[in-house]
């Protein structure tokens, strides 16, 4: 029996996604099960073959949902305890990563991990001088507020499962009870912050991110993207976590950075957000019977991150 699902949402990567979902079978073989959810497509890729190739369950959105709730919806799907969450445009290389994967996800199922994200050129070549050490959250600049900040040192060479502060890189896994438990992605729209909100989540829920640095995913980094964003909902997302997550003095401390640098766009995600009011009263009465570690929690550990990843500039 499988114990391991990757579940890979995408929208208009083409002939990525049958790389990504090649690069998983020639080294995971069969031992773990694929989950292809296409967010509604418009460039009219013969996706479906790829799910027939490769043997790999395939669905499709009827409209475009974002990858925080395609992931989601994924994970209520699968039929194995543990997931791993990948983009479209990545490489794998050992053969037993699926196995050290389970391994560390069922020791510690109260945790969000991720992998060991090795840059790579638009040709899947590796970039070096790029190394990724999990990442810390962005409070000081008001132009990447919440923004995930890589770590580019390893503060921990003796270990190979490391504590951060925030998971990044899309590579992304858990135990599907522990992530359902603190609510996933719920309440996110479209494209933005996934990880800043499960990371925070995680940390207040008295659990924790940790890094598998002993599993290498490569990442295609790439400059644009196949598909049009709308900002407001990349603001709104921020909203989201603030509204939800934390403390009043922190919150409007971040609300004035956000007027400095998101205008309109903050006008019309702020609208979104009444639009949805019922939701987030709904997910704060739920956090603050679940999240008891509370955001003092999150904040300790991100502090002292950034501090020892500032240290010297590298």
């Amino acid at each position: 029996m499988r114990n391991l699902t990757v579940i890979i949402p995408f929208l208009n990567e083409g002939a990525e996604i049958c790389e990504t979902v090649k690069s998983i079978r020639e080294t995971a073989r069969d031992n773990v099960d694929i989950l292809l959810i296409n967010d509604a497509s418009t460039d009219s890729f013969d996706y479906e073959e790829i799910g027939r190739v490769y043997k790999v369950k395939y669905m499709v959105n009827k409209k475009r949902l974002g990858p925080a709730f395609s992931r989601d919806l994924g994970i209520g799907m699968i039929e194995t305890d543990y997931f791993l969450t990948v983009d479209g445009h990545m490489r794998f290389y050992d053969n037993d990563w699926w196995k050290r994967i389970v391994e560390v996800t069922s020791d510690n199922q109260r945790a969000v991990y991720c992998a060991n994200c090795k840059t790579l050129d638009l040709n899947g070549n590796f970039v070096e001088g790029k190394p990724h050490f999990g990442a810390y959250i962005n409070f000081q600049d008001k132009n990447n507020i919440l923004n995930p900040t890589w770590m580019r040192k390893d503060l921990h060479p003796e270990r190979e499962i490391v504590e951060i502060p925030s998971v990044y890189g899309a590579t992304y896994c858990s135990s599907k009870r522990y992530w359902q438990y603190i609510r996933g992605y719920e309440g996110l729209k479209q494209y933005g912050f996934e990880e800043p909100y499960i990371s925070i989540k995680a940390w207040m829920e008295g659990g924790g991110c940790y890094l598998i640095k002993d599993t290498e995913i490569g990442h295609i980094f790439r400059t644009g993207f196949p598909y049009e964003m709308d900002l407001n909902y990349f603001v709104y997302n921020k909203l989201l976590i603030l509204e939800t997550l934390f403390p009043s003095d922190l919150k409007n401390d971040i609300y004035n950075m956000l007027r400095e640098t998101c205008g309109i766009y903050l006008r019309n995600a702020t609208e979104i957000m009444l639009e949805h009011r019922k939701m987030l009263e709904n997910l704060i009465k739920e956090y603050s019977t679940i999240l008891k570690s509370g955001f003092d929690s999150f904040l300790e550990i991100n502090k002292k991150y950034e501090s020892l990843a500032n240290e010297d500039r590298f």
